[in-house]
């Protein structure tokens, strides 16, 4: 690789460094200078990257709160409405028990594959009504935007 000849001002102390250490090592003081910039250069690309690699893990932990929030509120949702459910569904008499457990096992079935036909087809109800759902880039917005 050609090199360029520049002027620059430094330290009388690091001159010295610089000096001893071609020395030591046997190499011209260009070739020391020219390493010191290099590792400067690089340590410099390093930090962009880990900052760059930060900001990406900040905006991953951002979604996972986001579906952590909504799984929170899936859950309370699905205990207060078992609890309504078994608050008003009637006692049912011992010997229709085992009907009524068919018919309710029959009707889960049901659910659960029209749920997973429409999964599958990449809509949902909630995609229906809200139109497409996407993730906010951070926590405070998220939260925000599902508490509307």
């Amino acid at each position: 690789m050609s090199r360029a000849k520049i002027t620059a001002y430094i330290n009388q102390d690091l001159v010295a460094a610089m000096r001893r250490l071609a020395v030591q090592q046997d190499r011209s003081s260009s070739d020391v200078l020219e390493d010191a910039v290099h590792r400067f250069f690089d340590a410099t690309r390093r930090e962009g990257e880990h900052h760059a690699l930060m900001a990406r893990l900040d905006r991953i932990m951002a979604r996972l709160a986001l579906i952590e929030h909504g799984q929170e509120t899936l859950f309370e949702l699905t205990a207060h409405t078992t609890r309504f459910v078994m608050s008003v569904s009637p006692d049912i008499p011992e010997m229709d028990k085992a009907d009524v457990n068919a018919r309710g096992s029959e009707r889960f079935r049901n659910v659960i594959a029209a749920m997973v036909a429409k999964l599958r087809t990449g809509r949902s109800i909630l995609r229906d009504q809200f139109g497409p759902i996407s993730a906010p880039t951070t926590a405070n917005s998220s939260m925000g935007a599902a508490a509307e």
